[in-house]
């Protein structure tokens, strides 16, 4: 059982650059940001579309080069950044500050309050990072950063545990206050992901596309498969199996119903 959630469907934000302290943009043609909201935030609010379990948002974020959010305030959220391409470089009112690359994420227990900046500094190069909210267990707890920076190879053609429950005995590098689980996988081969009894997941296709079957006892055949393509979530119930059509990367949250 799984549902599609088709890329095209996506809300796009390009918002103006003043909202977050940003020259205007060097090209009339090109906005600093382009988003693609997975769930209601900024401007778009459904009713129907507020988040998946514990999710609250999902952010698709393709920021221009010398461009990024000004400092900002948040509290009560788990918040994840996962680099796509490019560099983002992460501040906050506790003194953190540090510049990540592909594959790497940088965690931030938002907690009991925190003022927080993202800004790309490159010169030429984009950059794209996806931005996950995750509701909290606890509220107003303390404020906390961590980073983990992207090795090579981590995530070929293997479920990567990425981030995990501070509460679980989990060997993810980064965790966070919260039932819930981020993984990633880069692959060009077929790949199972198992949900149990009681859990559920959102997947998003970052890079590629593949075929997605749910993993039953039912030759393959007998399954209706669906393409997934760049940019496209799926709310899953059941185990899948994802087939690349060459290579597909992606980032799953995996959580209790």
């Amino acid at each position: 059982m799984f549902i599609h959630i088709p890329g095209k469907d996506l809300f796009v934000s390009e918002p103006d650059p003043r909202y977050f302290g940003n020259p205007k943009n060097d090209d009339p043609k090109v906005n600093w940001l382009k988003s693609r909201f997975h769930f209601s935030f900024a401007e778009y609010n459904d009713p129907q579309n507020q988040q998946f379990g514990v999710l609250r948002v999902m952010n698709d974020d393709l920021v221009q080069p010398n461009r990024g959010f000004g400092e900002h305030p948040h509290q009560n959220m788990e918040i994840v950044s996962y680099i796509v391409q490019g560099e983002l470089t992460h501040g906050d009112s506790k003194g953190n500050k540090e510049s990540l690359g592909r594959g790497s994420a940088q965690y931030m227990s938002a907690g009991s309050g925190v003022y927080h900046s993202e800004f790309n500094l490159s010169k030429k190069e984009v950059c794209r990072f996806i931005q996950i909210w995750i509701k909290p267990r606890q509220i107003n707890t303390k404020v906390q950063y961590k980073s983990y920076r992207g090795q090579n190879g981590q995530a070929d053609n293997k479920w990567f545990h990425m981030v995990g429950d501070m509460q679980e005995n989990s060997q993810a590098p980064a965790k966070i206050n919260q039932d819930a689980n981020i993984w990633v996988n880069e692959f060009t081969t077929e790949q199972r992901f198992e949900i149990k009894e009681g859990r559920q997941a959102y997947l998003l296709c970052v890079e590629g596309s593949f075929e997605l079957n749910i993993d039953s006892c039912l030759p393959l055949q007998d399954v209706k498969s669906q393409l997934i393509n760049q940019h496209d979530g799926v709310k899953i119930f059941k185990s899948i199996i994802l087939k690349p059509k060459g290579k597909a990367h992606v980032l799953l949250i995996e959580m209790k119903k």
